[in-house]
């Protein structure tokens, strides 16, 4: 069995593998950062370390509700090396077969929710740039 956290942006849901989530926080505010690439909304610090957040609009097409402080997750993509997804809220944590688990969406209680791997979707532009901020 492998554990999911199930997260909605907007009307969206979502589901993040477990293992790759260290925290998750308040959004206590994005600082927008000049020439960051576009899937880079901005960074936040949190505990003595710069983490860039991904854009939902360009990463996962979607949008927050607003612009609401809501919630970030964490999640290591490289050794050492980690970024945030802003997040509405997050809803539970789910457990599933681990054969399931190789699908890119997960089926619970009669709804599809596709899973989000940001090893995945972050760019080496973006990974470069994170290491050297």
């Amino acid at each position: 069995m492998e554990s999911f956290l199930v997260a909605r942006i907007g009307n969206t849901k979502i589901a993040l593998n477990i293992k790759n989530i260290h925290f998750v926080i308040r959004n206590n505010g994005i600082v927008k950062v000049p020439d960051m690439p576009d899937g880079i909304d901005g960074i936040i610090s949190f505990r003595d370390k710069v983490i860039p957040i991904l854009s939902n609009k360009k990463k996962l097409n979607v949008e927050n509700d607003s612009n609401e402080k809501k919630r970030i997750v964490l999640c290591e993509v490289e050794k050492n090396l980690f970024f945030g997804i802003n997040v509405d809220e997050y809803l539970e944590i789910i457990k599933v077969e681990k054969k399931q688990t190789k699908k890119l969406t997960l089926k619970v209680k009669n709804e599809v929710i596709p899973v989000v791997e940001l090893k995945k979707i972050v760019s080496e532009e973006e990974i470069e740039v994170a290491k050297r901020i």
